[in-house]
């Protein structure tokens, strides 16, 4: 027995001498301990996913619904310069073009103006802006646009010379009255012809006196060859030549009275015929 732990003893310090050395050699590896691990979360595991995606929101921006679009109408039907019929539906309506005017059809530059309204609205869809239910020929007033252009009709008729600008019509409306301005600088269309357009139609002509008035009657005896002068009482009342108070007691002569007429000769108007 004595004998075995006398050789138990060397070999067991041998053992331990050489795993002492196997150990600082590195040629034993020395097991690490196991860390604890997280559970598996989806999308981390997969290194092909990468990071996860965040979710898109839409912005105010995207969520405010989009303008209505202006509505588009066609032009089936030129008239004449600036009348033109549009459909809507089933009907046809006859429109005019506000604050524009055009020659009539017996004037120089009525075929150039009608030429020049069929080429830029005949067949074309334009958008329409009432300006005035009725005019005095019981026609729409609009201002229209041919889609796709940055001008109105309106505006490029003045332009080009073709029209004039209506300022009565439009309260005197700024863009309208700097394309007139240019055209007349340019001479172009209507401004080059020594025609009065406006004369012809109206637009500038005088106003005449619709009631009876001194200077009325004034133009009618100079136009007649006679002349009469009448007598104006100090109250006022005016007589004509052959009245029984004509000039009598205080009074003047002149060819204009001011006054109220006599009740026997008539004054100013004379004896009315029963």
């Amino acid at each position: 027995m004595k004998r075995l732990q006398v050789l138990w003893f060397p070999c067991f310090a041998l053992l331990v001498q050489g795993a002492l050395v196997s150990i600082a050699k590195g040629q034993v590896a020395v097991p690490n301990p196991a860390l604890p691990t997280s559970p598996s979360l989806p999308g981390l595991d997969d290194p092909s996913k990468g990071k996860p995606q965040a979710v898109a929101q839409e912005t105010p921006a995207k969520l405010t619904t989009a303008a209505p679009k202006a509505p588009e109408y066609e032009i089936m039907r030129v008239l004449s310069p600036g009348v033109f019929d549009v459909k809507t539906g089933d009907f046809q309506v006859r429109f005019r073009a506000w604050g524009v005017g055009f020659p009539k059809r017996d004037q120089p530059g009525y075929r150039e103006a009608l030429r020049f309204t069929e080429e830029i609205l005949l067949g074309v869809k334009v958008n329409l802006q009432v300006k005035r239910e009725f005019d005095a020929d019981n026609l729409k007033l609009v201002d229209l646009r041919p889609v796709g252009s940055s001008m109105t009709f309106s505006r490029q008729a003045i332009l080009s010379g073709h029209g004039w600008h209506l300022d009565k019509e439009t309260n005197r409306y700024g863009p309208f009255a700097l394309a007139q301005m240019k055209a007349k600088r340019m001479n172009l269309g209507v401004w080059k012809n020594p025609f009065a357009y406006g004369s012809a139609t109206g637009e500038s002509a005088p106003p005449q006196p619709k009631l009876p008035g001194a200077l009325f009657r004034q133009q009618q005896a100079s136009e007649s060859g006679t002349r009469i002068t009448f007598w104006v009482s100090s109250v006022g009342k005016v007589h004509r030549p052959g009245c029984a108070f004509y000039r009598r007691g205080r009074g003047v002569l002149t060819p204009t009275p001011q006054g109220y007429d006599c009740g026997i000769c008539g004054g100013k108007v004379g004896k009315r015929q029963r």
